[in-house]
């Protein structure tokens, strides 16, 4: 996806209104090492300013993708909408505020859609809040079905506490 802001890089004040409609299907997205899918188009939509000698680029971005939960294992839909802005210039030197340095007339929206998605996403995967996970003995999913087992197995470090309960 790239914008092209040659239009108003020339005259301060103006405003370009962009709408990209990206089918990233296929693509996948590293994230502490879960493979994460984006399922659904990427839609980003937005506008870019030319105001001090800068680019400011702000921008809606949507889409689904596919996550592993991670107490049950099972895939599950994430929503991803959020809003994000950046600013671009021409020379980093003068700069006070965080900003990407514009390479030419265009900007590349590619890796900075990805690197949004990828920050905007749960930290620890649940398919739903109250999700019940896996029986550490038999390896049941607990949203599915109840398994039965008895888990009473005692901390190690903890079992000497065990004999003051039995002296009562």
């Amino acid at each position: 996806m790239e914008l092209n802001i040659m239009d108003i890089l020339k005259n301060e004040g103006v405003k370009k209104q962009f709408s990209f409609f990206e089918t990233m299907q296929g693509n996948s997205i590293e994230f502490y090492g879960e493979k994460i899918n984006i399922i659904k188009p990427v839609e980003i939509k937005g506008y870019a300013i030319n105001y001090e000698g800068k680019i400011r680029l702000d921008m809606n971005i949507s889409t689904e993708i596919e996550r592993t939960c991670s107490r049950c294992l099972t895939y599950y839909y994430e929503k991803i909408d959020f809003d994000a802005d950046y600013v671009f210039v021409k020379s980093l030197e003068n700069s006070k505020e965080d900003a990407y340095l514009l390479k030419g007339d265009t900007i590349s929206l590619d890796e900075i859609v990805i690197d949004e998605i990828a920050s905007q996403m749960t930290m620890k995967p649940l398919c739903k809040p109250d999700c019940k996970g896996l029986c550490p003995k038999c390896g049941k999913n607990k949203n599915i079905d109840e398994c039965g087992c008895v888990l009473d197995e005692i901390d190690p470090r903890l079992q000497i506490l065990s004999s003051f309960l039995e002296k009562n």
